[in-house]
């Protein structure tokens, strides 16, 4: 591997709408990783975990919803843990 200073990146899948009907009807109006659980949307669990990794530099969410889905709670993560999520 590289230098104990390279940066790191993560990239979580989130998946996305198309198919998932196990959730509902709770899916119907909210994303299934913004879905709560213990009191954190289900994607905060490995974004909270990636914020362990020495030298991370950016956290990545790829998957198939709409970016207004998930904007908020990007922007309020991303200040929360001082680590660009996108």
């Amino acid at each position: 591997m590289g230098s104990s200073d390279e940066k790191v990146v993560a990239v979580i899948m989130v998946g996305g709408p198309t198919k998932g009907t196990r959730f509902r009807p709770l899916s119907l109006n909210v994303a299934k990783p913004l879905f709560p659980l213990a009191g954190q949307p289900m994607v905060h669990h490995p974004i909270s975990a990636c914020k362990r990794i020495p030298n991370l530099a950016q956290i990545y969410l790829v998957g198939f919803y709409e970016e207004r889905e998930f904007a908020l709670y990007v922007s309020s993560i991303s200040t929360e843990l001082r680590v660009p999520v996108r």
